[in-house]
């Protein structure tokens, strides 16, 4: 019997789909109810008893759905009193156990679960109340291992406190719970009504970027990428550890993204040490750098930028570099060419003006001939037009 039915919760519990992340938290609750022997004692006889009883569960603690739950409890069953009474007896149970619940509907206000598990079972006889034809090898008290499974409900009230109701029974390994024999071992049906309290929260985090989907919310971040600005750090990492935006891929707007200056030990919070951060033959794109419209003179907002590179370069001087200017594809390739050629040579003449060695910089203007992205918007637009500095040496 005890295999059927563990192998019924088994299939029932598998045969429902995969949930949704669901949060786990640790509750912990008191209960009381009845419970009612099943053994040899005569059905017509048999009373209800009371139970009181602790638990603790771990709300999703193994998966989705799926909580370990420990329980103790304290419950009497046993026979009406009668004189010479056939099979009469009282008996005093203790079980401490382990169950699993499985709450195969998903998580909401009313929650139904299976349950099934495992526990000690310590009992004892009253002595005065033994029957008659008690079998002459039947012990007064001992211990077993008690199977709790059953269904039950749980009503949640509000984000901590909740009320469980359960019904099940207590199958064992020993007939002496009842001192008479036969070839079925004594158990309990047992019910119980609980109230139970959130304790702790383990905030769900559905992408493990180490930030709860809650705060992910808040953030405009999306809690289903754990990068979500792409910049080679995970959306927590940004927020807990190195303080930069998870919304800009380069918080200090230097032109290097905030994954690429940690890796290279440098601050992503610094703009002036982002040129300092690229190899040779690589290349750093700043696109904050403004133009007068349809002109190569460099607006006051951009020099902000200019002066971050002139800074890096001022670091290293031996760092050698090719200006390079970009266009969208509006008008002829003809004025775009000549139009990136002329920005790339006002910024190098910026930053010989400010006192860098004219043999380290060379410009080059490619029109709309190198897009980073197709010309089909007004914001890719923007993103095509653009000044890089690719190191060289």
């Amino acid at each position: 019997m005890l295999k059927k039915l563990l192998i019924s919760v088994f299939i029932i519990s598998m045969s429902f789909g995969i949930l949704h992340a669901q949060d786990k938290s640790i509750s912990v609750g008191i209960g009381a109810g009845l419970t009612r022997g099943v053994n040899e004692g005569i059905p017509s006889e048999r009373t209800l008893g009371p139970l009181f009883g602790i638990f603790g569960i771990y709300n999703n603690g193994i998966m989705n759905g799926l909580s370990p739950e420990f329980a103790f409890s304290y419950y009497t069953n046993g026979t009406e009193e009668v004189l010479g009474g056939y099979s009469q007896y009282e008996a005093t149970l203790i079980v401490p156990e382990l169950r699993l619940r499985y709450a195969f509907l998903g998580e909401s206000q009313w929650t139904p679960y299976l349950m099934a598990g495992v526990g000690l079972l310590m009992y004892s006889n009253d002595e005065a109340k033994m029957p008659i034809n008690r079998a002459p090898e039947a012990k007064a008290s001992g211990t077993s291992v008690a199977f709790p499974v059953g269904v039950g409900v749980n009503y949640q009230i509000d984000d901590n406190w909740g009320i469980d109701f359960n019904v099940g029974s207590h199958l064992s390994l020993t007939d002496d719970i009842n001192p008479v024999y036969d070839d079925i071992n004594d158990g309990s049906w047992i019910t119980r009504l609980g109230v139970h309290y959130q304790v702790v929260k383990f905030a769900k985090d559905s992408d493990g970027d180490g930030l709860s989907d809650e705060e992910e919310l808040k953030l405009g971040t999306d809690p289903f990428n754990p990068d979500t600005d792409g910049d080679g750090l995970l959306d927590g990492e940004e927020v807990n550890k190195y303080g930069t935006d998870p919304l800009n891929p380069d918080t200090d707007g230097g032109g290097v993204p905030d994954g690429v200056e940690v890796r290279n030990g440098a601050n992503p919070l610094d703009p002036d040490d982002d040129i300092l951060n690229i190899g040779v033959g690589e290349k750093i794109i700043l696109r904050g750098i403004e133009f007068a419209t349809a002109k190569s003179t460099i607006t006051g907002k951009s020099e902000k930028i200019l002066n971050n590179a002139l800074k890096a370069m001022q670091k290293m001087p031996d760092l050698e570099f090719q200006i390079k200017g970009h266009t969208d594809d509006v008008g002829s390739r003809e004025t775009n060419l000549k139009l990136s050629q002329e920005r790339a040579d006002a910024v190098k003449e910026w930053l010989v003006n400010k006192g860098i060695d004219a043999n380290r910089l060379t410009a080059v203007g490619v029109g709309p001939d190198e897009p980073l992205v197709p010309n089909t918007s007004e914001a890719n637009k923007q993103r095509n037009r653009r000044v890089e500095f690719f190191r060289s040496k």
